[in-house]
This record gives structure tokens, C-alpha cells and sequence, in this order.
């Protein structure tokens, strides 16, 4: 009876096994094209994120020649407009002023187009505004030196010194604490050195001229940190065109405590020195270069908004090298 019953439960387990279904087993060629598809899908993923870093690549790249076409314009009028009457500074405050009203219009603009979206403010609070004077500060004072060392020397000798900018950026990030490597310094002689050479031009150095152009660059190169400053300060909501506004109005009001005492009593014996149509022409091309002024500005503020202190300096030899139009 025992073996009846062992025969009886073998019958029906073998029964069992041939009414469950068979485990499905991938053939080769299966396994192959799942293989493929794997492939396939990661090749697909590396597509999507290389592609999603060119945009990036090329908007830096499209910024960086917006940057150089605004400058070399401002600099062809800059230098039409002080040929007729020598009055930098003159033509240093139209140019913030300009930069003042169309920077304000830009933002009026801007929030009348986006009535249902809330719009950062125009005007910095007086928490922000202790890092926005600063700012405006160093901006300013970057051209005012730039100006005066042209008055000792060529503006191919002054682009030289300026193409020492990166140099002053590593000395006064130094002093604030930040570290650079040997490589990075070392990349810094070539690029420096060379595009000093191309922007030699004749004419002698001066002391005085080499001093301010220097000062010139320290103050350039304060600009990204003290933008970095503006930029930690958790009181700023402003957005780039308040912030450019800000800059402007502040430099608009500084000016002229230096225009009219060194060249106040210049402007009349300049301007009556022109005839009527070259009056038409000296303003129209100082509304030109300050246009163009305004441009470039707010491009660099984007563009230094991207890149480190370091790298945005690097971008003054470049620029320098390219602007050589006076020769």
C-alpha cells in the first residue's frame, strides 16, 4: 500500500510540472538586442547631455563677441568725439548718464510687459546700497584712470599696461585670500606677455601714465569681487538691469565733483572753438559712444556675472589686443 500511494504522489507532481508553464528562456538573439538597446538608450542620454552643455558654450561665446563689437564701437566714437574737444571726463559722465536713462527705460519697459509677474526693484535698499557704492566706485574710478593715463601717454602704451590686468586680479584675490595654482599662473605670461607685444605701438612710457593705468587695473579688477560681495548679500533682490542702474546713478552723481573742478572751465573754450555743424557732430558722437558705452557695460556685467574674477580679467588682454585701432 505505501508503494501505491509513493507511485500515486510521483503521478501527481509529474502532473503538476507539465501544467505549470515552462520558464521562458532568452534566446541569443534576444539577449543581443536588448544588449543593443541598452547601448543604445546610454549613447542617447550622452547626446542629450553633451547638447545640453553646448547652448551654454555657445551663449558664452555669442556674449564674449557682443562684448568685443559694443567696445570697439565705443572706442571709434570715444575717440572721434575727444579728438574735436579734449574732454574725457565730459564725455565719461555723458556716457554713465546715458547708461542711467536707458538702463531705467530697459527696466520700465520690461515691467510693463510683465504685469502679471512680480518685478525685482529698481532702486537698492540702503543695505544693498552699501555694497552697490563700492561697486560703482571701482567702476568709475577704472575709467576715470583709464583716461587720465592717456593724457601721458598713447592709448597703445596704456593698452599695454591694461593687458596686465589678470596680474592685478591674482594680487588682489591674494590679498582677499583666495589661492591660484602654478599652472594658472604660468598660462598667465604667455597670454599677457604676447598680447602686450601686439598692442605695442609707438610712443614713450611715461611714470605717471604707467602708475594711473595700473590703478586702472586694480579697480577693473575689483569689479567681479565686489559683485560677488553685492551678490552674497541676502537683502539684494535686484536682477541685472537694477543692478547696472544703480551702478550708473551713483557714477552720474560722483562725476561731477571731478569734471567741473578740472574741466569746467575747459567746456566753453572747447565747444566755441567748433563751428555749428561740428557742435552736431561732437554731440552726435558722443551719444553714439555713450550708447555704445551702455551696450558694452552691461554685456561685461553678464559676462562677469558667468565667469570667475580670473577668467573675466583674461578677457581684457584679448579685447585689448582686437581694439589696436589706433595705429
Amino acid at each position: 500500500m505505501e508503494e501505491a500511494s509513493k507511485v500515486e504522489s510521483l503521478k501527481a507532481s509529474q502532473r503538476h510540472r507539465a501544467a505549470s508553464p515552462a520558464p521562458k528562456v532568452k534566446s541569443n538573439k534576444a539577449e543581443a538586442k536588448d544588449s543593443k538597446e541598452v547601448k543604445a538608450s546610454a549613447s542617447t542620454a550622452h547626446v542629450k547631455v553633451e547638447s545640453a552643455g553646448a547652448p551654454e558654450w555657445l551663449a558664452m561665446a555669442k556674449w564674449i563677441t557682443l562684448l568685443v563689437t559694443t567696445q570697439l564701437l565705443m572706442i571709434i566714437f570715444a575717440k572721434r568725439c575727444t579728438s574735436q574737444a579734449g574732454l574725457p571726463l565730459l564725455l565719461c559722465l555723458a556716457q554713465f548718464a546715458v547708461s542711467t536713462v536707458l538702463s531705467a527705460s530697459a527696466w520700465v519697459a520690461r515691467a510693463q510687459s510683465e504685469v502679471t509677474k512680480s518685478v525685482p526693484k529698481l532702486l537698492a535698499p540702503r543695505a544693498v546700497l552699501l555694497d552697490i557704492v563700492p561697486l560703482s566706485g571701482v567702476w568709475t574710478g577704472g575709467f576715470v584712470m583709464f583716461n587720465a593715463a592717456a593724457l601721458y601717454m598713447s592709448p597703445g602704451m596704456v593698452n599695454v599696461v591694461r593687458c596686465m590686468e589678470p596680474l592685478a586680479t591674482v594680487c588682489v584675490g591674494a590679498a582677499l585670500g583666495q589661492r591660484f595654482s602654478w599652472q594658472v599662473l604660468a598660462t598667465l605670461v604667455p597670454i599677457c606677455g604676447g598680447v602686450a607685444m601686439a598692442s605695442l605701438t609707438a610712443g614713450s612710457l611715461s611714470a605717471t601714465g604707467i602708475c594711473l593705468a595700473t590703478v586702472s587695473n586694480v579697480a577693473f579688477c575689483c569689479r567681479s569681487f565686489c559683485l560677488q560681495r553685492l551678490r552674497r548679500n541676502p537683502e539684494n533682490k535686484l536682477d541685472d538691469v537694477a543692478v547696472f542702474f544703480n551702478v550708473s546713478w551713483a557714477a552720474t552723481v560722483a562725476l561731477p565733483l571731478l569734471q567741473i573742478p578740472l574741466e569746467g572751465t575747459q567746456v566753453l573754450p572747447a565747444l566755441q572753438a567748433l563751428d555749428e555743424p561740428q557742435r552736431w557732430i561732437f554731440a552726435a558722437e558722443m551719444l553714439m559712444s555713450s550708447i555704445f558705452f551702455f551696450l558694452y557695460q552691461f554685456v561685461q556685467l553678464l559676462v562677469m556675472t558667468q565667469l570667475s574674477p580670473l577668467a573675466f580679467s583674461v578677457l581684457t588682454p584679448v579685447v585689448k589686443a582686437a581694439a589696436t585701432i589706433d595705429r
